[in-house]
């Protein structure tokens, strides 16, 4: 029985060897030796980074801004004498000035006329209007009265019947046109109604010179015929 384990042994070695069979021996290993068991690192630190992180920047975004439409509020309604009362008023009437005569007076109270008289300006009250020069002409060829008022100032065109038939304003220059009649007192008469047209034209700063004709006659020769 030896003999035969012993011979089977050796075939066993044989056959081994011609195949690179790692020889198992028919001895029972050893018990395996328990493998030290390695613990996992402890979580409780956490490792440092080498290199250093750099800060996040921050930037706000912009603020949106959603407009506001205006509350849109009704205005009260006002009546219409509420409506008149706020409204720019303008006055009733404006002041004005025609030129008349100071008989003998020798250019001391305005400006001097022939026969040794002055043309003095008087104030008088028209109806509001833009148009000063055509209210200020009409208002002196609508007196009537040969002596004005309690001035002592005499009319020169009190006895004739002139109307303002056109007027024009350009460049300074003043161009007026009357029509109708015209009745003289004697010859100081002549130099006192001209005087009297062209000085209440001229009061104006927007007038510079002054052009009259009577009947489309200038004004010098039409007086010089009476």
């Amino acid at each position: 029985m030896l003999r035969r384990n012993v011979c089977l042994f050796m075939l066993m070695l044989l056959l081994a060897s011609s195949c690179n069979v790692p020889f198992i021996s028919a001895r029972p290993a050893s018990p395996a030796q328990p493998s030290p068991v390695t613990q996992p690192a402890s979580t409780d630190t956490l490792p440092v980074p080498s290199a250093t992180v750099a800060a996040e920047t921050f930037t706000p975004a912009p603020a949106t801004l959603t407009p506001v439409p205006p509350s849109q509020t009704a205005a009260p309604k006002t009546k219409g004498k509420a409506k008149a009362a706020t409204a720019t008023k303008l006055p009733k009437t404006i002041t004005l000035k025609i030129f008349l005569i100071a008989m003998n007076d020798n250019g001391v109270s305005g400006k001097l006329v022939g026969c040794g008289d002055s043309a003095v300006a008087a104030n008088v009250e028209v109806p509001y209007t833009t148009g000063v020069l055509r209210a200020a002409m009409v208002k002196l060829l609508s007196v009537k009265d040969q002596n004005y008022g309690q001035s002592g100032l005499y009319n020169a065109l009190y006895q004739s019947s002139l109307k303002l038939s056109g007027l024009a304003l350009k460049d300074g220059v003043a161009t007026i046109h009357l029509t109708g009649k015209v009745t003289l007192g004697g010859e100081c008469d002549n130099p006192r109604v001209g005087s009297q047209l062209e000085e209440t034209a001229l009061q104006f700063s927007t007038v510079k010179k002054v052009t009259i004709y009577i009947n489309n006659v200038e004004l010098t020769k039409a007086l010089s015929l009476k």
